[in-house]
């Protein structure tokens, strides 16, 4: 079943009060970022102040209504130095958040069925290549190892050491470009960026 999209806005905010996708830190950080929960107001600043966008994926009925809120994501823009620490800071597609609701993770079930997390990331990368970024990058907590394999399985690697609050920045290089003489720049190499193949 696909799923339907809808852009978020303030109006919102009653449809998506009961959001859960489970018992971490990085799952309730979640939660309280799309509900724009005190004391930060997540979603809705995200939007309001950076200009980001985010989306929320329905289950493909007739209705809007919150028991078929699959999950949510997001993007906006940042400047990072790529290849880190010391490479060239330019603009890059981020998403700041994204979670898939704890009764739609791992759905829909069966071989060769493709899972709404999949779904979503794959709009999210779509939307990032449309928009004309080059690379597309994230942050996960070093301990989330199940969206950390998502990641990966979607062209992710792991950029260099933590940060300050345990979370690993991860990148997907969008482009395929190659470099003068034929060849796929540093930037373009995947696994070599940050040295992330030793990690």
């Amino acid at each position: 079943m696909e799923l339907r999209i809808q852009e978020y806005s303030a109006d919102l905010l009653s449809q998506i009060q009961s959001f859960e996708c489970g018992t971490d830190d990085w799952c309730r950080h979640a939660e309280r970022w799309i509900k724009s929960a005190p004391p930060f107001r997540g979603a809705i600043e995200s939007i309001e102040t950076h200009g980001n966008k985010v989306w929320l994926y329905f289950v493909d009925v007739d209705v809007f209504d919150e028991k078929y809120l699959v999950g949510f994501s997001s993007l906006g823009k940042v400047k990072w130095k790529i290849p880190p620490p010391d490479g060239l800071e330019r603009e890059a597609a981020f998403i700041p958040m994204l979670a898939v609701s704890l009764r739609f993770q791992g759905k829909p079930e069966g071989e060769n069925t493709k899972h709404y997390s999949d779904e979503i990331m794959e709009h999210v990368i779509r939307v990032a290549r449309e928009q004309g970024h080059r690379e597309l990058c994230l942050y996960v907590h070093e301990d989330n190892a199940r969206a950390r394999r998502k990641y990966e399985k979607h062209g992710f690697s792991v950029l260099g050491s933590k940060n300050s609050k345990g979370n690993l920045a991860m990148l997907k290089v969008l482009d395929n470009q190659l470099s003068e003489g034929g060849q796929p720049s540093a930037l373009e190499s995947g696994p070599r960026l940050g040295d992330a193949a030793a990690l």
